[in-house]
C-alpha cells in the first residue's frame, strides 16, 4: 500500500511539473496601421517584452508608395495601453550614406533602449517612421505624415 501511495505521489506530482511548463511560446505578430500604406516586417528581443530589460527592435522594409525615407525620417517606438508607459524611442532610419531610401529599395534598421516601465496586461506597440515634428512634445510627425508603420497587440493572460 506504501508503494502504491508513493507510485501516486510521484506520478502526480509529475503531471503538476509537466502541466506547469510553457510549451508554445507568444510570440508577437505585426501587420500594417490603420491607414497607412506602406508597412514592414518586425523582429523584437525578447519576445514577448521583459521589463526592466533592453529591448531590441529590427525592421526590414521596402519603400512602395513612391515616397522616398530622408535623412530627417525617424523610427518612433510607442509602447503602451491607453497612453505610452514610457516616452517613445527614436531612431533613425537611415544616415547620410544610404539616404534617401527611394521607391522600391529595401531598408533595414536596429533600435536598442531600455524598456524600463510596468506593462498593462494587454497593450499595443506600435512602430512608425515619418519626419518628426520636435517641437511638439507629444511626438507628432510634420503633417500628420507617416511613411510606413506596423503595429501589434500583446495580451498577458
Amino acid at each position: 500500500m506504501t508503494r502504491n501511495f508513493i507510485f501516486v505521489f510521484i506520478l502526480l506530482t509529475i503531471f503538476t511539473i509537466i502541466n506547469a511548463i510553457p510549451f508554445h511560446k507568444r510570440a508577437a505578430f505585426f501587420g500594417p496601421c490603420p491607414n497607412v500604406e506602406d508597412t514592414f516586417s518586425v523582429k523584437m528581443d525578447p519576445d514577448p517584452l521583459i521589463s526592466p530589460h533592453l529591448t531590441t527592435f529590427t525592421i526590414t522594409g521596402e519603400e512602395v508608395t513612391g515616397r522616398s525615407i530622408g535623412p530627417l525620417d525617424q523610427l518612433v517606438v510607442t509602447i503602451g495601453a491607453t497612453g505610452p508607459v514610457q516616452p517613445p524611442s527614436v531612431f533613425p532610419v537611415c544616415n547620410a550614406t544610404d539616404c534617401p531610401i527611394n521607391s522600391g529599395v529595401e531598408y533595414s534598421t536596429t533600435g536598442t533602449f531600455l524598456l524600463n516601465a510596468t506593462l498593462p496586461s494587454e497593450y499595443q506597440i506600435i512602430l512608425a517612421i515619418g519626419n518628426l515634428n520636435t517641437s511638439s512634445p507629444q511626438m507628432t510627425f510634420i503633417n500628420d505624415i507617416i511613411l510606413a508603420c506596423a503595429m501589434t497587440t500583446i495580451t498577458n493572460r
